[in-house]
């Protein structure tokens, strides 16, 4: 009979112990694509499930836990965690998932955590699997500069924008700014117009795939720099993860340019400034700058005055250049007048600017002599016939 209950008790034991070990079901497979992984994109996971006894497995779920690098992204008809349902036994099935890979992280080998449940076994069972990331390399480049528009004189600070265009973390990035004079073929040394102000490196501790970071230098522009685009050389060095440095040039455009600066003045008057009287004016407008205005309009006002042709389209004004407006003008009363040119144009970066320049006229009382041709001529005359009537007399006496 002792004999008998033990056989039971024993076999009781086994039926719990069988139980036990077959509460999940078994990842029989465990891939990835792309194999291996690459940081900064997804990975398609596919686990095949077998459940290698002979009852059925009640309510089976399949979870992946987060564990950098790899970041679970669920989708409507791939959620996390995914429902098998029953499993019948030594039967089988299949579950995907998508994940992200950390752009940050390095090429070696990461685990990621895969928990099964069921009904039975709902606290379930995790087991990690390996998946091996091996990224290309990193590769650093100057992809836009972010200010770089400067002024002949002018210290100025740069931004350029960096990124990692390649497929695994770049680590002690050093941005810098190459020597600043170049040695000709014959071997004269040329300065350069704009070089670096104080320390020419900027350091980066790390920059992930596809990342942008920016990094600021700051120059120096010669007061004689020609006005113009110049091409400059940028060094950038950086390491991999295996501590690996390489060194790269990437070249950047820095513009120099001049601001406008317009300013106007009588040049000439043609007829008198008397109240109620038409007169001619010539205006002389100048650009005093070192850049270039295009689309110049200027726009003529005076108060108590009415001006002929009072908008006119000058077109384009450089550096040193001069122009003229000419147009006339009725003062309705007398004293100092101001013509005020309001002159409208664009600047290098095509921006809309607007200059004010007050050019001040005086207007002649009714009783004072000026420019006018007319009394001119009789003062010429009356000098003509004085100097005839004294060759008369002096021819007279002989």
């Amino acid at each position: 009979m002792k004999l008998i209950l033990k056989g039971i008790i024993f076999a009781m034991i086994m039926l719990l112990a069988v139980g036990a070990f077959a509460a999940v079901p078994d990842v029989s497979q465990f891939t990835y694509t792309p194999s291996p992984a690459v940081p900064g994109s997804t990975i398609i996971v596919t686990l095949q499930l077998e459940n290698k006894n002979e009852s059925t497995l009640k309510g089976v779920s399949v979870q992946l836990e987060n564990a950098y690098p790899f970041t679970v992204k669920p989708t409507d008809t791939q959620p996390n965690p995914i429902s098998v349902g029953d499993l019948a036994g030594h039967g089988k099935a299949q579950v995907q998932f998508t994940v992200y890979v950390d752009p940050s992280a390095e090429n070696k080998t990461y685990t990621l955590p895969v928990t099964l449940k069921t009904t039975e076994d709902t606290t379930g069972t995790k087991t990690s699997y390996e998946i091996n990331i091996s990224g290309k390399e990193p590769l650093v480049k100057v992809v836009s500069v972010v200010e770089n528009n400067l002024l002949p004189g002018e210290e100025k600070t740069i931004v350029l924008e960096v990124q990692n265009v390649g497929t695994s973390p770049a680590y002690d990035v050093l941005v810098e700014m190459q020597e600043d004079r170049t040695v000709t073929a014959t071997g004269s040394v040329v300065e350069r117009d704009i070089v670096p102000l104080g320390a020419a490196t900027a350091y980066l501790p790390q920059i992930n795939p596809g990342e942008k970071q920016t990094a600021e230098l700051k120059v120096s522009v010669s007061s004689t720099a020609t006005v113009k685009t110049y091409t400059q050389p940028i060094k950038v060095s950086y390491r991999n993860s295996s501590g690996t440095r390489t060194t790269d040039t990437s070249y950047i455009g820095l513009s120099v340019f001049g601001n406008v600066e317009l300013d106007a003045t009588l040049k000439e008057i043609i007829g008198s400034i008397l109240p109620g009287q038409k007169a001619d004016i010539t205006l002389e407008l100048f650009n005093k700058g070192l850049g270039k205005a295009e689309f110049v309009l200027v726009e003529l006002s005076a108060d108590n005055a009415t001006i002929q042709s009072p908008k006119q389209f000058i077109g384009s004004l450089g550096p040193n250049d001069v122009d003229t407006v000419k147009t006339s003008i009725i003062f309705n009363t007398a004293g100092d007048h101001i013509i005020t040119a309001t002159i409208n144009y664009q600047d290098a970066d095509a921006t809309t600017k607007k200059s004010v320049v007050e050019v001040p006229v005086k207007a002649q009382l009714a009783g004072e002599t000026g420019t006018n041709p007319l009394f001119i001529i009789i003062v010429l005359v009356v000098i003509g016939f004085l100097v005839w009537n004294f060759f008369l007399r002096k021819k007279g006496k002989k």
